[in-house]
């Protein structure tokens, strides 16, 4: 194995300390292309040349093929509890599949539950199911230690106490593992139909196809049309490309019309493969190494899906990014953004076409981000915008020139923002264009009542009622709805100072982490 880097070395031992420490339910986060891996296979080895055992898991039979193959190579002896495979229960360390520790050791009560004094689990943010939390609590119940692993710690402070922060972007790409990514934003959708989805969330299908296009509508039509005509003009050299569309059959839809185009494009979702001679295959692991290392060698251009390409694979050779979709929460963001990311010796840069306005929904791949155990995609999408409504940070903007991203005055083309205003064109479901104009967050209205902080001050209290119980967020919002919707002002008393209180009950917030 190789030696690692400087944000894995430092993970492993904060983690080691940890436990040591008496610590048991830890979540370690990097970036993704921040060597995660590598730092199970370390964490691993620590156990095991001390003579105990440990259990690694993955939530999908592809993903344990593809640790064990990562461990072949690394020279870890290891077995492997999962269906169609034999269990080698002499060997200290077991890859497992959640699903089929569920129907063996769960439900049927075949196996008992590996006797690991560490539990690592692979993707924490998605094994937080039933299975996972029963699993795990057991694993705690024998005394051990269970260290989840992710890049996107977001919606999990029920199963870990303690979060590491192994990596930042910014260290990832000077070390060498990842690319800066040029955003682009040529368009996106209009949203004033979709009235139901909360801050933070992502859209259901339904409502993503509503905004996007189905499949064979005159919307989606018109969209491929745009992705086309910025895709010749942002990747004129045909490098691989991956595509998420707004659902499969949208997927599937995508890649046909590439092929038309007379681009080589295929799709893949979990049950069938598209190539682009048109033939379907069921998906397998063979069909999907097939399908990248046609990606890799140039005879598929675009790599088409919806979901199953957005993690648990390896193509650092992609160049090229388009968002067909609007992806309403960070996490989905950062996991699909996160393909692009990794180096490779073709790549210098790598760039995304953003069709879903996700550029300021979320912000810039190459940003380093601050994380909390508590934190949601909720509270993370809040935190972002109440930075930009108060001017604490600084609203991205879409060059009018060439629709690249600009975090300053001054685009790479040369268009300098003086006089002109900030715009950005939206589609209507009817396909006619709207040019939004001015800021994307307004800053809130402070009321200017002489008695606004006894009022807030009642509202404070109210707010703290088992019956009246909200967060400062939500109490604020209805201040300002009682108020002629004027906001209370952040200096007035009983106002928190940290600022992820304000996505905090206000029963849970102790009084001096509030203004006095």
């Amino acid at each position: 194995m190789r030696e690692l880097w400087n944000h894995q070395r430092r993970g492993i031992d904060e983690t080691l300390a940890a436990i040591a420490r008496g610590e048991r339910r830890i979540l370690v986060t990097s970036p993704t292309g921040g060597g995660k891996t590598a730092m199970m296979q370390s964490l691993a080895a620590e156990y095991i040349e001390q003579g105990r055992k440990v259990i690694l898991y993955t939530n999908r039979k592809l993903l344990v093929e593809q640790t064990s193959r990562v461990l072949q190579t690394a020279g870890i002896d290891h077995g492997i509890r999962a269906a169609g495979y034999e269990h080698e229960a002499d060997l200290l360390f077991q890859v497992s599949s959640i699903q089929t520790e569920n129907a063996r050791v769960l439900k049927g009560k075949q196996w008992a539950l590996w006797d690991a004094e560490l539990a690592l689990v692979d993707e924490a943010h998605l094994q937080t199911a039933k299975t996972a939390q029963t699993l795990l609590a057991a694993h705690h119940e024998m005394g051990a230690a269970y260290v989840g692993f992710t890049a996107t710690p977001l919606g999990l402070s029920s199963l870990y106490e303690t979060l590491i922060q192994a990596g930042t972007v910014s260290e990832l790409r000077k070390c060498g593992a990842l690319v800066p990514c040029h955003h682009y934003g040529p368009d996106e959708p209009d949203l004033k139909e979709i009235k139901k989805v909360a801050l933070g969330e992502d859209l259901t299908e339904n409502q993503a196809k509503k905004v996007m296009g189905a499949a064979g509508s005159v919307q989606i039509q018109q969209l491929f049309g745009r992705v086309l005509e910025w895709f010749d003009r942002l990747n004129s050299e045909r490098k691989p490309s991956i595509l998420f569309a707004c659902g499969v059959d949208e997927s599937v839809w995508f890649c046909e019309a590439f092929n038309a185009a007379g681009i080589p494009a295929a799709h893949i979702d979990g049950e069938a493969v598209l190539w682009p001679d048109g033939s379907f295959e069921r998906t397998s692991r063979e069909a999907r190494d097939r399908v990248l290392e046609d990606s890799r060698n140039g005879k598929i251009t675009v790599l088409c899906n919806r979901f199953v390409l957005r993690e648990g694979i390896d193509a650092p050779w992609l160049a090229h990014g388009i968002f067909a979709t609007v992806f309403g929460s960070l996490q989905s963001y950062l996991q699909s953004g996160g393909r692009l990311l990794r180096a490779h010796p073709s790549l210098s840069e790598v760039t995304l076409q953003d069709h879903g306005g996700n550029w300021w929904r979320h912000g810039s791949l190459n940003v380093d981000r601050e994380w909390f155990l508590d934190l949601t995609n909720g509270i993370a999408s809040g935190l972002r915008e109440e930075r930009m409504r108060a001017k604490k940070e600084p609203e991205p903007a879409r060059c009018p020139k060439c629709a690249k991203i600009m975090h300053g005055p001054r685009c790479l083309c040369g268009f300098e923002f003086g006089l002109s205003k900030r715009s950005r064109p939206v589609f209507q479901t009817d396909g006619t264009l709207r040019e939004m104009v001015g800021d994307i967050f307004k800053p809130h209205r402070l009321s200017k009542n002489p008695q606004g902080p006894d009022i807030w001050r009642k509202m404070y209290y109210r707010s703290k009622t088992a019956k009246g119980e909200r967060t400062f967020r939500a109490a604020a919002a209805l201040f300002a709805m009682e108020n002629n919707w004027g906001y209370p002002d952040p200096s007035w008393p009983l106002m928190p100072t940290v600022e992820i209180d304000w996505h905090r009950k206000v029963s849970e917030v102790p009084m001096e982490r509030l203004t006095r």
